[in-house]
Parts: C-alpha cells; structure tokens; sequence
C-alpha cells in the first residue's frame, strides 16, 4: 500500500437564508451536509502529479497526469477540471511561494460523496481540502480560483449550523446551536436543473438592491433561528423571504410558478432556478414525497437525512 500523505473529507453546504444576499456583508444562515468531498495523497512512482476524481458511485470521471511544475509556470484559463487544477495549485504557488515545489511523485484521488448534479459543493470541498492540504487561506485560494462569498468554505469544516457573514477580512463565522424540533418536518427537494453560481452572482450584481432589502433580508435571518419559532412562524418567514429575492431580482418564487398547490411553504435555494428547494409543511412524510414524486420530482430527502 502506498504511503498515506494527506486524508481530509470537507462537507457539503446549503445555504439557507441571504442566497445572493451574503455576498454584501448580510448575515446568512448554513449548514454542512453530511455528505462531502475527501482528497487523498500518496506516494507515486511517477514524476509529476497524478490525479483522478471518482463520483459518489465510484467511477472515476477524471484523470489527468500534470508534468512537474507545469502549473507553477502560468495561470490556465478555462473551466475544464485539467485548467480548474492548475488554477488551484497556481494560485497556491502564489499566496505560499513554495507550497507546491513538492508535488512532483504524488498522486492526488478526490471522493466525491455526493452527486455532482446536486450543487452542494464539488467545488467548494476541493478548494477547501486543497487548501488545507497545502496549507494556504481558504478564502484567499476561493478569490484566486472559484470566486464567491464564502460561505460554502465555513461549511467545508464546521460541525453544524452557522451564520456566517462575508467582510473586508476574514469572514465572520459563528457556530450555532440550532436545532429546532420543527426541522423534522423541512425536507430538501432537488429540481434537477443545476445552475452556475457565477451567472446567478452576475444577475445580482446588476440588480438593484436597496439597503432596506438587505436589512429585511438579515431580520428575517435572525428572527429564523429564534428558540420560540414553530414550524408556520418559521413557514411565514420564509415566504417573506422569498418575496424579498424575487423583488430584488425580478423573478418569480418557487411557490408562485411550480407549488402553488402545495401544502406548506417552498424556497429556494442557492442561484434561483435550479439545485435544491426547501420545503417545510405539517403533512406526513408520505404525502410530502408523493406530491414532490407525481410532479416529477424524485429526490425528496428529509432535513435530518441531508444535515445530521
């Protein structure tokens, strides 16, 4: 067996509250999923840098074989996993003079946990162990590469819920005991329809957002993890703020144009359109996957499946 260098597992995230929001400083609440990304390094008889991603079935979709150096050389454009590799390590180079002289006769293997359609940050758990692996700022690598608020990076290493909110500095990360008995009836829906983060911030941007909407939209996080909330306080909350996003951005709710019907409240998560939807509601567990189910929506998993 070749010698273990580096083992690390970063989680998944899902960003609850302040989607587009947290890029401006606006407290958001998060959440680590359960399933995550692991990178592991070992020795290699080869020169260069060997790496391979396998998916959350085990086939490996990935392989590429980097000369010694190479990525040390020069920034690679492209979003092809090869170029988005190089990056990372380039960008590596750059904020730890050193931190990548010696990769040459290793060999890099990512696990990826969960499905790469769901968004819950195959990206975002790369950056993270990479990060850690050769030991840099997280959140100066993600500027350098990916780009984003951050958040997804906090979640890459907490072990529960947070709130995070993005400064001129480092992030503000805090640790938060929510877990509210009305969470066991909050269930994760997947629209299958993935988006990029990086044209749904785009759209953002050009909105435009008045301070009143991101004071709103940081209320409602706040009043969110109040410890006297039940389940239709925490079902009115987020149709606010659903209301909040979509005046913001000129879109219409998850609710209003798919679930009018459904009993309870929906919102949606990350860039608008796509990924996974929240969907809180008093029925039974049965009646919530029969209704998601027969409007061709098969991914249905529980809160306490998805976060633990």
């Amino acid at each position: 067996m070749p010698e273990v260098l580096f083992d690390f597992t970063a989680h998944g995230k899902l960003l609850l509250t302040a989607e587009y929001f947290v890029l401006d400083g606006v407290p958001a609440l998060a959440v680590p999923t359960r399933l995550g990304q692991r990178l592991r390094v070992v020795r290699s008889p080869e020169p260069g840098l060997r790496w391979r991603a396998f998916d959350h079935r085990g086939d490996c979709w990935f392989t590429a074989h980097l000369p010694e150096q190479d990525w040390a050389r020069t920034q690679v454009p492209g979003e092809e996993p090869r170029a988005r590799i190089s990056q990372l390590l380039h960008a590596a180079e750059s904020l730890r003079p050193g931190a990548t002289t010696a990769l040459s006769g290793l060999a890099v293997d990512t696990f990826l946990e969960f499905d790469r359609a769901w968004g819950l940050g195959s990206s975002s758990t790369l950056v993270a162990a990479v990060a850690r692996w050769l030991a840099v700022d997280p959140y100066a690598l993600l500027e350098l590469t990916f780009g984003g608020s951050g958040y997804d990076l906090a979640c890459a290493v907490a072990e529960g819920p947070i709130l995070y909110q993005r400064t001129d500095s480092q992030p503000l990360v805090t640790p938060l005991d929510w877990h509210p008995a009305w969470l066991k009836h909050t269930y994760f829906v997947y629209r299958g329809q993935k988006q990029n983060s990086r044209d749904g911030i785009r759209a953002y941007r050009q909105a435009q957002v008045l301070p009143a909407q991101r004071e709103a939209i940081a209320a409602a996080t706040l009043a969110l993890l109040s410890p006297t909330l039940h389940l239709r306080s925490g079902a009115q909350i987020l149709a606010q703020h659903e209301a909040l996003v979509a005046t913001a951005l000129g879109m219409e709710p998850v609710q209003a144009a798919l679930f009018p019907d459904f009993p309870g409240q929906t919102k949606s998560l990350g860039a608008w359109g796509g990924d996974f939807i929240w969907a809180l509601s008093e029925a039974p567990a049965e009646k919530i996957h029969a209704y998601f189910n027969g409007r061709g929506f098969p991914t249905v998993i529980a809160y306490e499946q998805m976060v633990g």
